[in-house]
């Protein structure tokens, strides 16, 4: 589904750019309550902060329980998702931290 909002597949582009534009303009900032954590969202998706996941400043997506994770990055043009069958309780999943760390060091 990411990679459909930033581009097209199989002929496919569910926003358009203006509109994706719009979706992903900060809306709020500030400390997440709920989290614990320093926080930005737009309309829909959050927004990179500093030491989050996510690739890069333009990035868009969401976390979820346990330490799933789905993000767009157009600067870069990848989308990424993980999402687990088991929940690892008490912490963040180390697993989705690696797999970012991996993503980033193929981009540079």
């Amino acid at each position: 589904m990411y990679a459909a909002l930033i581009g097209e597949v199989n002929g496919v582009r569910l926003l358009a750019p203006e509109t994706l534009a719009s979706a992903t303009r900060e809306q709020a900032s500030g400390k997440d309550e709920a989290m614990v954590t320093p926080s930005r969202f737009s309309t829909g998706y959050m927004l990179p902060t500093e030491g989050n996941l996510m690739t890069g400043p333009n990035a868009f997506g969401h976390t979820g329980r346990g330490g799933s994770l789905d993000f767009a990055d157009p600067e870069h043009s990848i989308a990424f998702g993980y999402v687990m069958n088991r929940i690892i309780s008490g912490s963040d999943d180390v697993r989705a931290t690696s797999l970012t760390e991996a993503v980033r060091k193929a981009l540079t």
